[in-house]
């Protein structure tokens, strides 16, 4: 999860029913008795261990009980991540590895990329510390890596004595690349690996990353890594110092993290978010768990197995542990979803999860609300849980109104765009009310074209000439209108590539706003003042709702441009008392 997540999640209650909704478990398997995740390590005496984010926990009686002790001496110092790995080895010491979330720093309001930062201001440092008596006292811990990371979750101990981590770094380029950490005296010290990046991608979640590994009966080791290109990339090593061969595997995966694991019957297990079998197009759903299976070494694999799903609104599944509590019984948790189940591999051919059925969208009744857009207005799943349009519903429909709220938003769009899908996408369904959100996409000048634009997409008058027409041709059906005007933009690393030239600022906070979207602005505030139509100034709200809550307009935005939750609830707000009183 990065920062500007993070700092939005306070001031989204709307959000819960999503993360806190429970998944499907496939029809063999059963609940845990608690709630503790993953990783989990047999101890000594049969029992299973775990830790949180200060204690080591531990329990002889199949989770039923647990109890807890320290594992840090200091711990204002340390608080272990979601995200860690933890290792018995055959002789019996109990290593944990993870990021130190008491150290973690950024430059304020994130900024990723950004031209006024360096990486090296984004720290989240990574550590391991050791058990000798099975969890119960802890050694200091030690630093292994000091700048960001992003993910731990995978740590083996070789044939060989060999302790293999897989880690990740932020790295000069802007992404995560992998990078191992070995250790030949079971934890004390460690070794650095080459880095693995696969050069793609300027974003906090870009690059090759969240790997896991296993070691072949061969003695060479096996990585998996995530990556946004819709598949999971391997590399192999002799010693895990050394890593080659990095390229595509043949396993189609979302924009998730893989976890293997070798079972005591010799196979190597392998769970992942593959793409959801009602949408394999979709590279970002993580509603689905899969399960699969391989008895060469990870050269071929099963037919996956869905063992939990959560089809709910922005619900995930994801971030597995896999932990094998008796020969052939799994425990399978998750840091995203709050999965908690076991089930027993035999069984997993008796029964199945169905496949999900996506509710079909409903076409708009008479006397409704259609919100009018491009892809500020539209839906987009997996990376907003509710745009505005919903939440309008969600309120309306509480407060006992019978309008119901459609979504016409169509990512690109621009006015003219707009009035070809007018009669057809809104006024044939004899809406009430219309509201309007047109100008980013109009305003644009796209200098990253050869040869570079000098215009507009639309031009200024015609983009009111657009708006004119619309509104008149609504007030012909009866239907009222809202105008609102565009969110601010913000320039990303992404942006800035491409507009970051003249007529564009890329030195300005503003520079994408300022010298053309703003003067699209202002003709909405004038044609709504003359033509007295209810206006939603969103573009002013956006700097004062951000210096309210003390956060900065970045962190109300997704990718610089599009809203994420926090600005589709601060259009929500804006629009909904504009709704009343016009429709009163």
């Amino acid at each position: 999860m990065n920062m500007r997540t993070i700092a939005s999640l306070f001031l989204l209650p709307a959000l819960a029913g999503a993360a806190d909704s429970t998944p499907t478990l496939h029809p063999k398997a059963q609940a845990l008795p608690f709630k503790h995740q993953g990783p989990f390590v047999t101890t000594k005496d049969g029992g299973v261990l775990c830790v949180d984010a200060k204690n080591a926990l531990r329990s002889s009686d199949e989770g039923a009980t647990w109890s807890a002790t320290p594992v840090f001496t200091e711990p204002a110092k340390f608080m272990i991540s979601n995200e860690r790995a933890l290792l018995r080895t055959r002789e019996g010491v109990v290593i944990a590895a993870w990021m130190n979330g008491a150290e973690r720093r950024s430059p304020k309001g994130w900024h990723w990329g950004g031209k006024d930062v360096s990486w090296q201001e984004f720290v989240l440092p990574t550590y391991a510390c050791r058990s000798l008596d099975g969890g119960k006292t802890w050694e200091a811990p030690v630093k292994l890596s000091e700048p960001w990371c992003g993910c731990i979750h995978s740590m083996i101990q070789t044939r060989g004595g060999r302790i293999v981590l897989v880690g990740q770094e932020i790295i000069p380029e802007w992404r995560h690349a992998t990078v191992m950490f070995v250790s030949d005296d079971l934890g004390q010290t460690w070794q650095r690996s080459n880095m693995l990046d696969y050069g793609v991608g300027k974003h906090d979640h870009a690059g090759s990353i969240e790997g896991t590994v296993i070691e072949r009966t061969d003695g060479t080791l096996y990585l998996l890594l995530r990556t946004e290109s819709g598949w999971l990339w391997e590399a192999t090593s002799a010693d895990g110092l050394k890593w080659d061969g990095l390229k595509q595997s043949q396993v189609a995966s979302v924009t998730c993290c893989p976890q293997m694991a070798r079972l005591q019957d010799g196979r190597i297990a392998l769970q992942w978010n593959a793409p959801p079998r009602h949408a394999p197009a979709d590279r970002h759903s993580r509603a689905e768990l899969s399960l699969a299976f391989s008895a060469d070494d990870a050269q071929t694999w099963s037919k996956p197995v869905i063992v939990a799903a959560n089809y709910d609104d922005g619900a995930r599944v994801s971030y597995p542990y896999l932990y094998e509590r008796k020969p052939g019984e799994l425990w399978i948790t998750t840091m995203q979803g709050n999965l908690r189940m076991r089930v027993n591999v035999a069984e997993l051919d008796g029964g199945e999860i169905p496949v999900h059925k996506p509710k079909p969208v409903p076409k708009p009744e008479p006397g409704g609300i259609i919100t009018f857009g491009d892809s500020t207005t539209a839906p987009r799943p997996g990376s907003v849980k509710k745009v505005y349009s919903v939440r309008v519903g969600e309120v309306l429909q509480s407060s006992g109104s019978s309008l119901a709220v459609y979504n016409a938003g169509i990512g690109g769009n621009t006015t003219a765009d707009a009035r070809k899908r007018f009669a057809k996408d809104v006024l044939q369904y004899k809406p009430k009310l219309i509201v309007m959100q047109f100008g980013i996409n109009d305003a644009a000048v796209d200098v990253w074209k050869t040869p570079p634009a000098t215009a507009s997409r639309v031009p200024l008058a015609e983009y009111e000439a657009n708006l004119r027409a619309m509104i008149a041709e609504a007030a012909k059906e009866n239907a009222k209108v809202i105008l609102m005007t565009t969110n601010p933009v913000r320039w990303t690393p992404a942006l800035q590539e491409m507009y970051g030239k003249p007529p564009y600022r890329a030195d300005a906070e503003d520079g994408f706003d300022a010298p053309i979207l703003t003067g699209y602005c202002d003709t909405v505030r004038a044609l709504a003042k003359e033509l007295n139509v209810p206006l939603v100034d969103v573009r002013a709200a956006y700097p004062a709702f951000a210096a309210e809550h003390k956060i900065t307009v970045d962190e109300m935005l997704l990718d610089g441009m599009h809203p994420n939750d926090l600005g589709h609830q601060l259009v929500s707000e804006l629009l909904l008392p504009v709704i009343r009183n016009t429709v009163k």
